[in-house]
């Protein structure tokens, strides 16, 4: 019994983990969150868009491949409605892939203690209806 069990959660998860392993894919929304004392910053490469703070504009529906690193010490990217956790490490660049299935507002944090301005360090996630002109130039973005 505890093998069948196992096995079935086991399957679970690796089915789950897949779709979150960021992978080369021309439908991949990517955008750089950049962790500072104590603050984020979002950065757009495929649209020539200015950057935006503490609020992360996605489309819903669509993956979202974040690349994820920090100017000055180990902060942790975490929005716990749409994916896990992961840290954003000084001169290193790490992935994380998720995906907003409807449109809505989700809240993000720093989960790593990065120092006394640590509670404040919130975002924001604003997934777009596909309708939405900010989508719109995100899905016509090669």
């Amino acid at each position: 019994m505890p093998a069948a069990v196992l096995t079935a959660l086991a399957a679970y998860a690796f089915y789950l983990g897949e779709k979150l392993i960021a992978r080369s894919d021309a439908q991949v929304v990517r955008v750089q969150a950049i962790a500072m004392m104590w603050d984020w910053q979002f950065r757009y490469p495929q649209i020539d868009a200015a950057p935006s703070t503490r609020v992360l504009h996605i489309p819903a529906g669509r993956p979202v491949e974040v690349l994820v690193t920090s100017n000055d010490v180990i902060h942790s990217f975490w929005i716990p409605r749409l994916a896990g956790k992961i840290d954003a490490i000084p001169g290193h660049e790490t992935r994380v892939r998720l995906q907003a299935d409807h449109p809505g507002e989700y809240e993000g944090q720093c989960a790593e203690f990065c120092g006394l301005g640590h509670t404040g360090m919130r975002f924001r996630i604003i997934a777009h209806a596909s309708d939405d002109d900010r989508t719109a130039v995100l899905a016509a973005s090669p």
